[in-house]
Order: structure tokens, then C-alpha cells, then sequence
């Protein structure tokens, strides 16, 4: 089963219902919860979508949306060696150039994001929602 990290991007499209993107993220994201992908989705970007989640919806409803979302997904570790490959990537941005550290470490195949060309020189192909069929 081909392993996909989701970028935070993605995963909020869906979460927080945003347009117009939510639709092409969603279908994207479907492909896990049809159980068609193995998905992931990198440590440093749960703390990231808990905080803006928790912002509109309230703690409760934030954590119980998070704990959905990562009963059907898996977390690539940001660990010590992740954080120094990022530091040393040709990835311009640096939260992306952890994101894909943390891809790279984790064996996926594929990264999911809305800026695909920000992942241009990385060694991990990425594609935008709208294109990926999973």
C-alpha cells in the first residue's frame, strides 16, 4: 500500500471547510479513510492544525476533529534527525523542508499539499489535491 503524507494545508482545506479548495482536498484526504492509501501526517503540523482548529472551533470540538483524524492516520516523527536534514535541505521554506524530512524518514511515496512547487527540489514528489488519485 503506497504510503502519502498529507501537508497541513490539505488536511485543514478539509478540516475547517475551507474554499475553494476544501472539495479537492477532501477527495484527496478520502483516500485514506477508503482505505486505498496509508496516510500520513508529519508531528510538527499536529500542533499547527490543533492550534488553528482550537481557534474556531473551541478545545473540545478541536481535540475530538484531531482524534478522528489521527485514528485513520499516522504521524511522521520530527525527531533530532529530521530537523538537521531539514536545516540542510535545497527546500527553500523551512517548515517544507521539514514536512519533507519527515516524508523522507517515514518512506512515503508521495506528499499531498496545495504548494507543490515549494517541494520542487526535493527528493519526495509532490502533487497538488486536484491531481492526486489515490
Amino acid at each position: 500500500m503506497r504510503r502519502i503524507l498529507y501537508d497541513t494545508n490539505v488536511i485543514l482545506d478539509v478540516l475547517l471547510e475551507r474554499q475553494p479548495h476544501f472539495g479537492a482536498s477532501a477527495a484527496a484526504l478520502d483516500a485514506v479513510g477508503r482505505g486505498s492509501v496509508e496516510g500520513y501526517v508529519s508531528a510538527h503540523a499536529v500542533t499547527t492544525i490543533a492550534y488553528l482548529l482550537e481557534r474556531r472551533l473551541g478545545s473540545a470540538r478541536s481535540r475530538k476533529a484531531l482524534a478522528d483524524l489521527l485514528s485513520k492516520m499516522r504521524v511522521a516523527p520530527v525527531t533530532d534527525a529530521v530537523i538537521r536534514q531539514a536545516l540542510n535541505s535545497r527546500i527553500n521554506d523551512f517548515e517544507d523542508a521539514v514536512c519533507h524530512a519527515a516524508a523522507v524518514e517515514a518512506d512515503v511515496s508521495m506528499i499531498v499539499t496545495r504548494n507543490a512547487a515549494d517541494f520542487s527540489k526535493g527528493a519526495v514528489p509532490a502533487v497538488l489535491p486536484e491531481v492526486f488519485r489515490g
